[in-house]
């Protein structure tokens, strides 16, 4: 990832050492309010209506390919539906993203080249009336994460406390929607709606509360007072996490697939599979007419599968012959 510099050409993130003149809260509220609109409108596409079936546990809900969960140490495609346990890694390449949705519905979204962890995650029953307390504590390792609460989960008296552990500080959140991002130069925080807490060891508390406030500090460099980040700055941070239609979206139902290669040859198509795999890809092999395909499903449109399958054609060894997009049904 490359080092953020203090100037908007810089297309990865925008920081001001000091502050910003502010965005004007009222817009800046209703574009939060709106980003947040979309997501639950995807949600639901995502979830095929259900979007407020409760989740047991952290689940992958989308992908944008390549990407993979890594447990013990062996790395797998992530895909949507699979359930990420204490000590998972959540891990994405140079333009991929993953959408991950907690137990009480609230969701975390990470952008490229980002190493996340999930350290503990409980969620208890607190009383009769349904109500439910979690506890969580999370590992951003490199890379950009963005968090936001379910507002049903909130409607409905769920509590919260979930802290965000990076290099150089702990993020305590107990209900909101912020961005951050963790590298070898810097760390760095954004407040879009609600309250978090930045936690540095012998440091006092740096609490951000006001729609675009933001606080960064780069390896080596004295600290500085918390800024305000301009409407442009914002976008380029919600664009970082978001997902990226038509790039290699993986949903759960997702309607396409790309066919990587056609064999008679069991081992052939196999190793193609587990080619694919280790790259980031949840390919599977399948008997049709008697011959092996090489299939990754669930994508979104045809227009991500036709981007992965572009991308699978540039790469060595990737692909087998009549590789092809086609609809499931197909």
């Amino acid at each position: 990832m490359r080092k953020p510099i203090a100037t908007d050409r810089h297309q990865t993130t925008c920081f001001a050492t000091r502050p910003k003149a502010a965005a004007h809260p009222v817009r800046l509220k209703a574009r939060v309010r709106e980003a947040l609109g979309a997501l639950l409108l995807v949600s639901t596409c995502l979830t095929g209506g259900h979007a407020w079936a409760a989740v047991q546990g952290t689940a992958v809900e989308a992908v944008q390919l390549p990407a993979w969960v890594e447990r013990h140490g062996q790395q797998r495609p992530a895909q949507p539906g699979q359930m990420l346990r204490p000590g998972d890694l959540a891990v994405t390449a140079s333009g991929s993203r993953m959408l991950l949705r907690m137990p009480d519905r609230s969701t975390i979204r990470l952008g490229e080249d980002t190493r996340f962890e999930i350290e503990r995650m409980d969620m208890h029953a607190r009383d009769a009336a349904g109500r439910s307390d979690l506890n969580a504590s999370l590992n951003l390792i490199t890379g950009v994460f963005r968090y936001a609460t379910d507002y049903s989960s909130k409607a409905l008296g769920h509590g919260r406390q979930v802290n965000l552990r990076m290099a150089t500080a702990t993020v305590g959140i107990r209900g909101t929607d912020f961005w951050s991002m963790t590298d070898a130069d810097h760390d760095a925080v954004c407040v879009f709606e609600g309250k978090v807490d930045v936690l540095r060891e012998g440091k006092d508390t740096i609490s951000l509360s006001k729609p675009g406030a933001f606080w960064v500090v780069f390896t080596g460099q004295p600290e500085n007072p918390a800024g305000q980040a301009t409407p442009e700055q914002l976008a380029k941070f919600i664009d970082q996490a978001d997902m990226q239609p038509g790039r290699g979206v993986l949903v759960a139902g997702g309607r396409w697939r790309v066919v990587a290669g056609v064999s008679g040859n069991v081992n052939e198509a196999s190793g193609l599979r587990d080619r694919l795999r280790a790259a980031g890809y949840p390919a599977e092999v399948v008997i049709r007419q008697g011959r092996h395909e090489v299939r990754i499903n669930e994508l979104a449109t045809r227009e991500d599968a036709e981007h992965v399958l572009n991308r699978l054609s540039a790469g060595e060894r990737l692909l087998l012959t009549q590789s092809r997009v086609a609809l499931s049904a197909e």
